[in-house]
């Protein structure tokens, strides 16, 4: 019931405006499209939080979990799987750009793929990463999978476009598989990959998040390959990200 009132509160005004000329015009004279697109996104996920404000009454005494944060529709059987929009496989349905849900050391180890680069570098990661150290117990590992920008701009600045095509896995139009683009120049492709229409927040090369993880406490920050893992249980990778993706593991 009450995610039906957040999608009518804060979606369909402007599912309206869309089919309405003459009121999509006049909200976009008050604020642009692409400020409406976050102002959904973010009256949604304060429903979200609104909702899910008990969550931590159901992982009370929980021990050794597994964390699939981001999660998507790649839910895992037997883990806990976030994510903000509710998609078949999540069964944690929460913003977990705030504090996390779970006691103390209550968690063997976490596993998300392409979800740090969606928070803000000085706002959000910080708390979020100190959120993972909270809840992870001594021994634990965090793996984080993001696009590797040390891949992309070493691409970029080769001559032509087949090292950057490879990295991104372009069809021979250089067209993009994920967002169906056309790339008229490289830089286009790059700005794409690190602005992804407003929702990238920032873009990490290893030496970045090794800084990043070992401020927040963790210690033997590791480059990784796809799948391999120090937690065989982490290695659930996604393959179709594997040539762009950067994969790091960190201890508690």
């Amino acid at each position: 019931m009450l995610k039906n009132e957040a999608d009518n509160f804060c979606m369909s005004w402007i599912k309206r405006s869309q089919k309405k000329g003459a009121i999509r015009r006049f909200a976009t004279v008050l604020l642009p499209d692409h400020l409406l697109v976050q102002l959904k996104f973010e009256l949604y996920m304060l429903f979200v939080r609104t909702r899910s404000r008990h969550t931590h009454l159901s992982y009370r005494g929980k021990h050794n979990l597994l964390l699939n944060i981001g999660a998507g529709d790649t839910g895992r059987d037997g883990w806990v799987n976030i994510d903000g929009l509710k998609v078949k496989g999540v069964n944690c349905n929460y913003d977990a750009r705030k504090r996390l849900p779970f006691p103390d050391g209550s968690v063997k180890g976490i596993f998300t793929e392409h979800f740090l680069e969606h928070l803000d570098y000085t706002e959000e990661v910080p708390s979020f990463l100190a959120e993972c150290y909270r809840v992870l117990k001594e021994g634990g590992i965090i793996r984080i999978i993001i696009p590797d920008a040390g891949k992309y701009i070493k691409a970029y600045v080769q001559d032509g476009w087949q090292e950057i095509a490879a990295v991104r896995q372009l069809r021979d139009d250089v067209r993009d598989p994920y967002f169906h683009y056309d790339y008229n120049t490289k830089m286009e492709l790059i700005n794409v990959i690190f602005r992804q229409e407003q929702e990238h927040k920032f873009a990490y090369d290893f030496e970045t998040i090794e800084l990043l993880l070992k401020r927040h406490g963790f210690n033997e920050v590791t480059k990784r390959e796809f799948r391999q893992s120090a937690n065989p249980e982490l290695s659930i990778d996604s393959e179709g990200r594997a040539a762009e993706s950067l994969y790091v593991e960190a201890k508690k």
